[in-house]
């Protein structure tokens, strides 16, 4: 799907759904942005003519798993960046979805292979609401704003991350069983991953802040500083958060390794217990003709009286030791 939003100086945007060959170049005082979502292959023949992309951009635009990235290209800027993918498959999963952007003195062209919050967020701003200076501030402006919502929603991401990491401490000293440690797990990968997808971005942002590139203008190269700054606490937020969980991790082996001692500890009292009980059990049930306790009437009833004295006395000293 290709939507093209023009914008004039002196007059609302015009949103369309068909691309004009005769239309591009945009005008001089006009810019345009052009957003291919999911398209087909002749909307991806725009990229190579008439848009006339190197074919390592192109080629690297429709690679679904590649690293955020700034390239110059002299006539335009290539960039790739990764945004949370809301429509992954499980509650669990943490994925990203790819951003293409190629930047123009007075265009931009974005692709993404699945709907962008982003990307929808900044084009209803602009197609209902006010629109007035969008076109003085130029495309590098609007490029901005939908790198800056997407960076934004990755704070309520890393926040849920927060929130089961104060629920999980909770549980830890409560009931730390197996579902436990699945959630540590779990909230670690997540963590490990937000940081791979978002650590990239803030090379891309600090270069870009750093008046590097001619199509990013100086005014607004600070507001990309901004999101150099968004980047850079993320990646402090996650590094935080994992050793946290590492925390947690090794807390809850003490915890089970502590309540297994328990367990060994209790298995080891009752064996040594019936150790002098088998003995003594052993003893009178050897099958010798000549044992005098055997003729004897109360002797059952003292064997058994010796087993529990003994009993009690040793759990008696356990107690009296502290090992009880």
């Amino acid at each position: 799907m290709v939507t093209i939003l023009r914008f004039h100086p002196d007059r609302p945007p015009e949103l369309a759904s068909a691309f004009d060959p005769a239309a591009w170049p945009p005008a001089e005082g006009d810019s345009v942005w052009i957003d291919l979502e999911g398209p087909d292959t002749e909307e991806l023949a725009l990229l190579e003519d008439p848009f006339r992309f190197h074919p390592l951009a192109i080629e690297d635009c429709l690679t679904p798993e590649h690293q955020p990235k700034i390239e110059d290209f002299d006539a335009y800027l290539f960039l790739i960046f990764r945004g949370i993918d809301f429509g992954a498959n499980g509650a669990q999963e943490f994925q990203t979805l790819k951003l293409a952007a190629f930047l123009g003195p007075s265009w931009v062209v974005t692709y993404h292979r699945a709907p962008m919050r982003s990307v929808r967020t900044v084009r209803e701003k602009y197609t209902h609401g006010d629109t007035a200076g969008l076109a003085a501030r130029g495309m590098d402006h609007l490029l901005y704003e939908i790198l800056d919502h997407m960076i934004e929603y990755y704070f309520p991401v890393i926040e849920a991350i927060e929130e089961e990491i104060d629920a999980i401490e909770e549980e830890l000293f409560r009931d730390p069983g197996d579902d436990v440690l699945d959630r540590i797990l779990t909230a670690k990968r997540k963590t490990v991953e937000i940081k791979r997808a978002i650590a990239p971005h803030r090379d891309v942002f600090g270069r870009i802040s750093r008046n590097e590139f001619p199509e990013v203008d100086a005014q607004t190269a600070v507001f990309y500083r901004d999101l150099y700054d968004s980047t850079f606490r993320l990646t402090e937020i996650a590094d935080s958060y994992r050793d946290l969980l590492n925390g947690l991790f090794d807390g809850y082996l003490s915890v089970t390794s502590q309540r297994l001692n328990e367990v060994m500890k209790i298995l080891t009292i009752f064996a040594t217990i019936m150790l002098p009980l088998t003995f003594i059990a052993g003893v009178y049930g050897m099958n010798f003709e000549y044992m005098p306790e055997l003729g004897w009437r109360y002797g059952y009833f003292v064997v058994w009286g010796v087993m529990l004295t003994v009993a009690i006395g040793m759990l008696w000293f356990f107690r009296r030791r502290g090992w009880l």
